[in-house]
């Protein structure tokens, strides 16, 4: 059934039901309330309380009842899964003949829908880390790992040289550099790339022989060919990794803890080295910091080009969470909205991968969903005050506030007063200098923080505290104890 309108106000006060002897909407509360026992037990207390717990009747006719939602996330969440339910325990319940029909919007009274598919667009620059996959995003017959193309990596200075090197491999011509080894740190991308090969070479020449495998598959399959019947059974397991053209493997690193494993690996590294067949490795760490590899697999992972994916900038995590951002609007959220400030403080503030920033993301994302909240700075703010994602205590303009009132001995309140004698002018000036410093915060943000200050004020406090730090000494060492308690 299609979902409608809010019904009018004056609807409610429509002649009393004959069979009940109540007014439709007295009628349609006693009637949900038993609906909402039974859905309950119908769909799990869980399921319950997240989704159609939140429902309350908004109005009712004779003929019409519209349960209302907190948000249109969860009025469309309900309609597309739950409302087949809550209209059966409806005409269970309902004392009126023939049952009202049920309908469903959002508390502001607009119609909702059910989010519908949105046809997936490569876009030229997406994350460096791989985003994760749902099973909803992946067409009939899809493997998770197809998701993983060139197309949604983004390129930044910190995997610029890895990516080039992917796409010279993916080009499947003659080995130039073999082998090669990219290592990073977890969550930078690594295995995005190797499936972005993958999948490339497969696509671009079907009669390239492409195998990619995890270290965990290697051991295994090398194991089970050991305690295998006879020599046969050790010839097939290498026969499968050295009768291809390239070989992947994915972290490697945990190869070198089996020495049955890391010599095979050895082996295996030579024999197609040889043969001129191209070899593609990832680690979580340089070779020569693999504890366990002997020195000359050590050497020989080095003898050809070893790749680093450093750490992402703020510029690539900006990028990212455009990134994540367009995503969810595309995949049923289409009225996300996160202001440009909580943005720019969710990119500078996070000391993590872009895997982690991912996590952060969908924390902040799902506490607007679910609550019904709009996603503001002071949100972001609060949900990252106390995760992993951050490194030591969030830099607020307050605390720069604080921590200059402490050393000149001055109070909050002159901070934002109007008060122009230089004893609180000066300190003032200090604290807009170090918001500006060692904040991310805007000009006319940072002013309107000191009392609903110009931006012009701020640009005037800085470039006057960056002159007095150079003329005086005694004032600058002042700042710079400011500046090393704020990073404490």
């Amino acid at each position: 059934m299609s979902i409608g309108d809010n019904i009018v106000s004056d609807s409610n006060t429509s002649a009393p039901d004959l069979y009940t002897g109540e007014p439709p909407l007295q009628s349609a509360h006693n009637t949900w309330g038993k609906v909402r026992n039974d859905l309950a037990y119908a769909l799990g207390a869980n399921v319950h309380r997240s989704w159609t717990g939140r429902l309350r009747v908004s109005s009712a006719t004779d003929r019409i009842v519209t349960l209302s939602a907190p948000t249109r996330f969860i009025a469309s969440k309900i309609e597309t899964q739950y409302a087949d339910t809550v209209r059966r325990l409806w005409k269970k319940h309902d004392m009126v003949a023939p049952p009202r029909d049920v309908m469903f919007s959002a508390a502001a009274g607009a119609p909702v829908t059910a989010p519908k598919p949105v046809a997936k667009k490569h876009s030229p620059s997406l994350p460096a880390a791989s985003i994760s996959t749902s099973e909803k995003d992946l067409k009939s017959g899809e493997s998770p790992r197809d998701r993983f193309t060139f197309d949604n990596f983004v390129v930044g200075a910190s995997n610029e040289l890895a990516f080039a090197v992917a796409r010279q491999i993916a080009s499947c011509r003659a080995a130039q550099y073999n082998p090669i080894v990219l290592h990073g740190n977890n969550g930078m991308g690594k295995t995005h790339l190797l499936y972005a090969i993958e999948q490339t070479v497969k696509q671009t020449d079907p009669t390239h022989r492409v195998k990619l495998i995890s270290s965990e598959e290697f051991v295994s399959a090398f194991v089970s060919s050991v305690r295998g019947s006879g020599r046969e059974a050790i010839d097939a397991f290498k026969s499968s990794l050295r009768d291809v053209d390239l070989l992947i493997i994915d972290d490697a690193h945990f190869i070198a803890d089996k020495p049955g494993s890391q010599e095979e690996l050895l082996h295996t590294l030579v024999s197609l080295v040889d043969q001129g067949k191209q070899i593609l490795i990832a680690a979580d760490r340089h070779p020569d910091k693999i504890d366990k590899a002997s020195e000359r697999l050590k050497s020989y992972l080095c003898s050809g080009l070893v790749c680093k994916i450093g750490a992402a900038d703020y510029e690539l995590r900006l990028r990212i969470l455009d990134r994540l951002i367009a995503r969810r609007r595309a995949n049923g959220n289409a009225t996300l909205a996160i202001p440009q400030n909580a943005r720019d403080h969710l990119a500078a503030r996070m000391n993590a991968t872009p895997r982690d920033l991912e996590g952060a993301f969908n924390q902040i994302v799902a506490q607007s969903e679910f609550l019904g909240t709009p996603i503001t700075l002071e949100t972001v703010q609060e949900t990252l005050s106390d995760s992993r994602y951050t490194a030591g205590q969030r830099l607020t303009v307050d605390r720069i506030q604080r921590a200059v009132c402490e050393e000149f001995r001055v109070t909050l309140t002159d901070m934002t007063s109007k008060r122009r004698a230089r004893a609180i002018a000066r300190p003032r000036q200090v604290a807009m200098y170090l918001s500006k410093k060692m904040t991310k915060r805007s000009l006319p943000d940072i002013g309107r923080r000191f009392g609903g200050r110009d931006h012009t004020t701020v640009m005037h406090a800085v470039k006057r505290i960056e002159s007095l730090r150079l003329e005086d000494g005694n004032f600058n060492a002042q700042i710079d104890s400011v500046e090393a308690a704020l990073k404490r």
